[in-house]
């Protein structure tokens, strides 16, 4: 997608809870104040909800994307994590194509693209926040977003056509995006004036 389809209007958390673990000593990584950690014990629980104005559902353009992260210790494999986080940040993106992306295809570049950003909002958050934590910085991992932006955004696609066929559109599929046509009223007929 091009970078002038889909604009970020702006990014704000809802929530920030970070809090340092006690009692524990963790590794340092070299004379840098940033933790070693593996990263494969750790707990990542994910959210994410996807919204846009009902009186756009039939070409929706302006998005409301909602992605938060917890961090726990697994219990399981013994591991302890220095922080305990939990952090929802909330992007405000618009999407100002053409017909180039619709239905699946428009909630898919929206979700990856806008899982990109707002991860790596949250990752920034945790680094400067924990950077003058007793523990040191901990920088989050990277992470790749494609296959869970397919997924839901399949998922989306299918409420938004659920939604109009509620509303009465009539909504018909059509490769490779989806057309959308009102259903159209009965009207009284109108006889036309012979002069």
């Amino acid at each position: 997608m091009s970078a002038q389809l889909l604009l970020l209007d702006r990014v704000e958390f809802s929530t920030i809870k970070i809090e340092a673990a006690k009692g524990e000593k963790f590794e340092m990584e070299g004379g840098f104040p940033q933790l070693k950690f593996d990263f494969e014990k750790t707990v990542f629980l994910t959210r994410s909800t996807l919204s846009y104005p009902e009186e756009e559902a039939a070409d929706p353009r302006h998005f409301a994307l909602q992605y938060g992260i917890k961090v726990e210790e697994d219990a399981q494999k013994g591991v302890r994590a220095p922080y305990f986080i939990e952090v929802e940040a909330i992007g405000y993106l618009r999407y100002t194509g053409g017909e180039e992306f619709q239905g699946e295809d428009r909630f898919r570049a929206v979700r990856f693209s806008g899982y990109q950003i707002l991860y790596g909002s949250i990752r920034e958050m945790v680094c400067n926040l924990t950077a003058r934590g007793r523990h040191g910085m901990w920088q989050l991992p990277a992470r790749h977003f494609q296959g869970v932006a397919k997924t839901r955004a399949t998922e989306d696609e299918r409420q938004r056509l659920e939604f109009l066929k509620s509303k009465g559109v009539e909504v018909k599929d059509s490769p490779p995006a989806i057309e959308v046509k009102p259903v159209p009223k009965k009207r009284a007929s109108r006889k036309k004036e012979v002069k």
